[in-house]
Formats: C-alpha cells, structure tokens, sequence
C-alpha cells in the first residue's frame, strides 16, 4: 500500500474555532511498529513543581526535545511503560499519563514519540521521571478537518540505557480553521466477507468548476477496519483515520465527472460504512 502523509490545500476558508474534548482514559491503543527513524522537533515548556510535603506527582510541560538516552545496551533496559491514556485535549494540548516503569538503576526520564509514516518523531522529554505531562502537537493542515496522532512513551535508567516502547494511544487534533462547504457528491459502497471487504468509493463534482487536488478523510467506526492496499489514489491509515489523494493523472475532476477510487482490507467481524466523509478537507453539499 502506497503510504502518504497527510496536508491538503483548500480554498477559502473560515475563521473559527473548535474545541476538542475527548473522553478522559478512554482513547483507543494498539502496539506501536518497530522504529525505522526518529526525527526530532523542537518544544519546551516550563514544568510546573508540587506543593511542597503534598507528596503530588508533578504533572509538567515537557522539559525540552532532546532524547535523554545515550544509545547504550545494556543486559537488563528498563522494563516498558504502561500504554499511555488520555487525560484530556486542550485544542492541540494533549495530557497523558502512564504507568512507570522499572530499573534497578532508576528511571531518570520518559520520552513521548509519535508514529508518523514510518517514522518515529520525539515530541517531548520529561524530567525527573514523572508518570503524567501535557505536550503540544501540531495542529492539521490548512483543509483537514482532524489528524490522529499515534504516541507512545520510552523510558531511560541511570546509564543512559533506554528501553522498550509502550503501546500506543491516539489522540485526535480538530482543525481551529473550518473548511466551507463545496458541491460533490460521495458514495461508500464495500463487499463484505469473512474478515474481508472490498470498497469503492465514488467522488462526483456537482460543481460548475474543476476539484483540483482532491482528497478524502474519513474514519473507520470499527476498530477492527483496516486498509491493506488500495487503488486509483494514495493511501494512508492511522488508527481508525483514512485518507487518500490523487494520482498525477487523476488530480482534478471535471465538473460533472465521476472518480471511483477504491481498497481492499479486513475486518474482526463487522464492517459498518464511515458517518462522515470529507472532500478536501470540507462536507459536500
């Protein structure tokens, strides 16, 4: 399966802004892949300090971007963190808390990566080694509704040696820019099989003038769907989020055309259709 990031362009767009509040604890995980490259970028935050003889575990911002390991193996690494849980989503502010791990020499700080196209990008360091920081996430490109931003955690001991990854949880980041309506028509049509499905999705311009670049965005309702390959565009999933765009030949749709672009994929034993479906980054009317 061909696999993209996701950032699309839109045309106007509108002023306002949205709040996303997810259920606290609640957000869905699954084991993170094996790390091909880490990329960093650069955040900092000044961590806060418990009250005094309150014994509180601090909750902070992160303490900068730089990995705390120095790359060296050891027998006996720390043991994983627990899978990260959401505490709450503040626009593109995001708490998240998690079980500590353990070393004989002590864990002295947890890294918070994400899973982005292959690629695992630090997004923030915390010092000493607290169980619960805020980090800051990018917010969606101009014309994207929402992104699902895959993280997990890393511990490091005493000597520098760091461990296995948690699993990872998904925390959705709402757009606080708002894509207007734009006239096309989608049609969601999947077979269905014993852990199987097959879809095609139909994108008519109901326009007067030519969708140029277009792009989908949707989110699968089971947690069990899954793209394994596609066709007619370039595919990605992250957790339950699915995007595709154009190829060089099928960019732009006339007005008054059809593109069908399609995937196959599985499922663990339902295989409902998306509630909602975005054309470059907005609803069709």
């Amino acid at each position: 399966m061909n696999k993209t990031l996701l950032g699309v362009g839109a045309g106007t767009v509108l002023a306002a802004a949205a709040l996303a509040f997810p259920a606290v604890g609640n957000a869905a995980a699954q084991t993170a892949g094996a790390t091909s490259t880490v990329t960093s970028t650069v955040t900092s935050t000044v961590a806060s300090t418990p009250t005094p003889g309150t014994g509180s575990t601090p909750t902070p911002g992160p303490s900068g971007s730089t990995p705390c390991d120095t790359g060296r193996t050891a027998p006996n690494p720390p043991t994983a963190p627990g899978t990260p849980e959401v505490v709450q989503v503040i626009l593109n502010q995001a708490t998240l808390r998690w079980a500590p791990a353990t070393d004989p020499d002590g864990i002295v700080c947890y890294s918070v990566y994400e899973r982005q196209g292959g690629v695992d990008i630090l997004r923030a360091t915390f010092r000493p080694a607290v169980t619960e920081g805020s980090i800051i996430l990018p917010f969606p490109s101009i014309g994207v509704p929402w992104e699902i931003h895959e993280l997990y955690v890393v511990a490091t001991d005493a000597n520098g040696v760091s461990g296995p990854k948690s699993g990872s949880v998904m925390v959705k980041i709402y757009n606080d820019l708002v894509s207007p309506p734009i006239k096309c028509k989608v049609d969601y049509k999947s077979k269905t099989w014993n852990g199987g499905m097959s879809t095609v999705i139909s994108i008519t311009n109901t326009g007067s003038t030519p969708l140029t670049d277009w792009s989908l965005l949707f989110e699968f309702p089971s947690a069990g769907q899954r793209v394994t390959w596609g066709w007619s565009a370039q595919w990605n999933q992250t957790g339950p989020a699915v995007s595709a765009r154009g190829l060089e030949w099928n960019r732009d749709i006339a007005p008054g055309r059809t593109l069908r672009v399609g995937f196959n994929g599985t499922h663990t034993g339902t295989n409902p259709a998306p509630k909602e479906i975005y054309v470059k980054g907005a609803h069709c009317v």
